[in-house]
C-alpha cells in the first residue's frame, strides 16, 4: 500500500511530496528531489499524539530534524495498531536526542559559518583563475558604472602612467593593474578582482595636488595587493551560499544587486589597516610624499561631518551615486589620518608629475 506523504529533511524550510510505503520492518519514501529513503519503524517517534482526522507527524532516530506528515487515516490506524510506541507523543530519551543533535547543528553552522565568512575567503582568493578574477571585475564595474563615459586622452592617460611608475619605484613586486576613470559626479575610487582600479572624475576634481590622487591610487593598489576584492566576494559568495542553504532559495546573481555591491566596497578595519600600510611603505620608498593621502583623508572627513553630498546632479545613471562615496564606507577615517606621517627627515618627496600633466588628469572627462 502507497500513500501520498510531505517529507520535511530538516535542513531546509522547504517541504518535499513524496511517495511512501511500507517493506517489511521499514518505512520507505522517494520523491522528485528526494532521493530513496527507509526510516525503521522501530526507531519512529510520534511528533505529537495521533488525533483522528488530524495529520500524524512522525520522525526518526536517523534524522531527528526531519519528520514525515501522513494523512491517510487508514495507513495510519494500522501502522499505530501494529507499533505501540507511536501512540504516545515524544519520549523524554527522544527530547534529550533532538536537543543533542539540534545543539550539533546550531555549533556547527556557526563553525562552517565562521570558516566560510572569515577564514576561507582569503585562502580562496589566492587560488581564483585570471580568468574568474578578471570576469567578476568586468561585471562588477559593468554594474557600477553603468553607461557612464569612460575617459581618455594621451596627456591625461600619462599623467596616470606617472602615478604608477612613481608609486613601482618604492616596490619591486607591484601587482598588476589597470587604471581606468569615469565622468561620475561622485567623489569616488575602487578596487575589483583582476587588479582594475576605478577613479571617478569627482575625485580628480576635488584633488588638489598630484600627490593627494597618488595617494588614493596607492591605497586602492594595497587593496589588489592583498586580494582584499577577491576575498570580498568570495565571502559574500559564502553568505548567499549559507543563505540559501537555510532558506533553500536560490543565490542569484548578486553581482547586478545594489546593496551587495555596497557591501564590496566595504572592507574591514584590518583590511583598510593593510592597504594605508601597504600604500605607506611604497609612498615612502619611492619618495612620493604620504601627506597627500592625507590630505585627502582630511577631506574626507570633512565630507562626512558635513554629510554633505558633492553629486553635481539628480537621477545620476550610475549606481555609484545609490551606494554613496566609497571613502565615507571607510572604518576610522580619523584614527587612520593620524597614522600617515610624512617621509622621514632627509628624505625628499620626488615630483609626481609637472603641473601641466595634472591639469591634464583632472581635465580628463573634458
Amino acid at each position: 500500500m502507497s500513500i501520498e506523504a510531505v517529507y520535511f529533511d530538516g535542513e531546509t524550510a522547504r517541504d518535499h511530496m513524496v511517495t511512501l510505503r511500507r517493506v517489511d520492518g521499514d518505512l520507505e519514501f522517494v520523491g522528485g528531489d528526494t532521493p530513496l529513503t527507509r526510516w525503521s519503524i522501530a526507531g519512529l517517534h510520534p511528533i505529537d499524539a495521533p488525533t483522528v482526522g488530524q495529520p500524524f507527524r512522525i520522525t526518526h532516530d536517523s534524522k531527528p530534524g526531519g519528520r514525515l506528515i501522513l494523512r491517510d487515516q487508514n495507513f495510519i490506524d494500522e501502522l499505530i495498531s501494529q507499533n505501540k510506541q507511536l501512540k504516545g507523543g515524544y519520549s523524554w530519551r527522544h527530547v534529550g536526542q533532538v536537543m543533542g543533535w539540534t545543539a550539533a547543528g546550531i555549533a556547527g553552522a556557526v563553525v562552517i559559518g565562521y570558516v566560510v565568512l572569515t577564514v576561507l575567503p582569503s585562502q580562496v582568493a589566492r587560488v581564483l583563475p585570471d580568468s574568474w578574477r578578471n570576469r567578476a571585475g568586468d561585471q562588477i564595474v559593468q554594474s557600477l558604472v553603468q553607461d557612464a563615459k569612460r575617459c581618455q586622452s594621451e596627456e591625461g592617460n600619462g599623467a596616470v602612467a606617472a602615478m604608477v611608475s612613481a608609486l613601482a619605484e618604492g616596490t619591486t613586486d607591484l601587482p598588476p593593474i589597470a587604471v581606468e576613470i569615469y565622468d561620475i559626479p561622485i567623489m569616488n575610487a575602487f578596487a575589483t578582482p583582476g587588479g582594475r582600479i576605478i577613479i571617478t572624475r569627482q575625485l580628480l576634481k576635488e584633488a588638489e595636488t598630484p600627490a593627494e590622487v597618488t595617494g588614493v591610487l596607492a591605497h586602492e593598489i594595497g587593496h589588489v595587493a592583498h586580494l582584499h576584492p577577491e576575498a570580498q566576494l568570495v565571502r559574500l559568495a559564502g553568505l548567499q551560499v549559507l543563505i540559501s542553504a537555510v532558506s533553500g532559495g536560490g543565490s542569484g546573481d548578486f553581482t547586478k544587486n545594489i546593496a551587495a555591491l555596497a557591501a564590496l566596497l566595504r572592507y574591514s578595519r584590518e583590511a583598510e589597516t593593510e592597504a594605508d600600510t601597504y600604500a605607506r611603505e611604497i609612498m615612502v620608498a619611492g619618495s612620493v610624499d604620504p601627506t597627500g593621502l592625507k590630505n585627502f583623508f582630511g577631506k574626507i572627513l570633512k565630507l562626512e561631518k558635513s554629510s554633505s553630498s558633492l553629486n553635481e546632479t539628480q537621477g545620476e545613471k550610475s549606481a555609484l551615486d545609490r551606494i554613496g562615496n566609497v571613502f565615507s564606507t571607510h572604518p576610522g577615517t580619523e584614527e587612520r589620518i593620524n597614522h600617515i606621517m610624512p617621509l622621514p627627515k632627509g628624505k625628499v618627496a620626488v615630483p609626481i608629475m609637472t603641473d601641466a600633466q595634472f591639469k591634464a588628469l583632472q581635465n580628463i572627462c573634458g
